[in-house]
């Protein structure tokens, strides 16, 4: 339902900007389903008015030339993951793990999908006792932990948020890893290479390195990963380059930029990473999503009373067309393992991943 006729007008300049701004705003009202809305704006997309040269041109400019500085990052890290912590803690998982879980069956709940993705990805890794991982954007520190206690690694996650950190550091200690593992606030460009790292490991976090960036982050990564080992990127991406969605890009994630795969295994190549392979959990996304949003709306009260209407209006349209753009959209959730330079003895298939019968039998 559309409260003023003038919506439309302004609907039409730019539908992928206005239109959320118009319902954050309580403009427009919708009954029923958010994402099958959404999922009609893709489908008549193509025959909406297009836009102008120069609004094209300013579009792509804010994906395409981003001067993601360190300070810059931090900015645009505060601006979204400094919400505060007990925000986040109403509607993840009891990790607080913000990112893609990995769903065995569909109806796998939220906390269940995340224990999965964390196994998944140590098992890519090919983690072994002993062995110095790196988390580049490690979060609330759900990972490092993980490996320490599971895998019996010795971890260092970075961060840029300070509230991150600081929880990270917390539960460290009060599971007595303070040994063996170490959250810093620190950014990417930062962490030195004097010891290096036997695998490297990032989760949601390249997505806000920034166009102009990957291939500094891809030489970083390189310099920091010793001869022979190996990582896992774990990103959302696009199949084509294009400017970030203008809403998202203003109000939720700042200097975020969606890669496409070419630019990622072109970046690699150039610093002698090795793709070994990729795996799509698009749709895992969706779901991880969709639990999600169903956690927020249980807790929406206190949200309200954290923040305010707009603030409760503006994250829920974020969260289903994100959840959309997964299902109907152009997003796929890429987790990407290489290694520095020829690694000959890896394994031959990916039986390796899937042999174990359950995923926490490891002792």
């Amino acid at each position: 339902m559309l409260k003023d006729k003038a919506v439309v007008d302004r609907l039409f300049v730019d539908i992928h900007l206005r239109l959320p701004e118009a319902y954050a705003a309580g403009e427009i009202e919708i009954d029923g389903d958010l994402q099958r809305f959404v999922r009609l704006v893709f489908l008549v997309d193509s025959v909406l008015p297009k836009l102008s040269i120069a609004r094209k041109a300013l579009l792509a400019a804010m994906s395409r030339w981003q001067h993601n500085s360190p300070g810059q990052s931090r900015r645009n890290v505060v601006h979204h993951y400094d919400l505060g912590n007990e925000f986040f803690r109403l509607w993840l998982d009891p990790r607080m793990i913000y990112s893609c879980a990995y769903f065995r069956r569909q109806e796998d709940d939220i906390d269940t999908a995340q224990k999965q993705k964390l196994e998944h990805l140590c098992t890519k890794l090919r983690l072994q006792p002993g062995e110095r991982l790196l988390d580049i954007g490690c979060g609330w520190g759900a990972l490092v932990i993980h490996a320490a206690l599971r895998w019996g690694v010795r971890a260092l996650g970075i961060t840029l948020s300070e509230q991150q950190r600081s929880e990270a550091a917390l539960r460290i200690a009060e599971l007595g890893l303070a040994d063996r593992v170490e959250v810093r606030l620190q950014d990417y460009r930062e962490v030195s290479d004097e010891e290096g790292f036997d695998k490297i490991v990032s989760v949601g976090m390249f997505e806000h390195v920034g166009r102009e960036h990957i291939l500094d982050y891809m030489r970083q990564t390189a310099r920091l990963l010793k001869p022979g080992g190996s990582g896992v990127l774990h990103t959302m991406g696009r199949m084509l380059e294009g400017p970030v969605n203008p809403w998202i890009h203003k109000y939720i994630f700042p200097g975020l930029y969606l890669p496409s795969l070419a630019e990622i295994t072109d970046s690699m190549g150039k610093c002698d990473l090795n793709l070994v392979d990729v795996e799509n959990l698009r749709m895992h996304y969706a779901f991880t999503l969709d639990r999600w949003a169903e956690a927020f709306e249980k807790r929406v009260d206190q949200v309200r009373r954290m923040f305010d209407e707009i603030f409760v209006r503006m994250w829920r349209m974020y969260l289903h067309s994100s959840a959309a753009t997964f299902r109907y959209g152009y997003l796929n959730l890429w987790q990407i393992s290489f290694t520095k330079e020829l690694v000959n003895d890896l394994p031959l298939t990916r039986e390796y991943i899937y042999r174990s019968t359950g995923c926490f039998d490891r002792q």
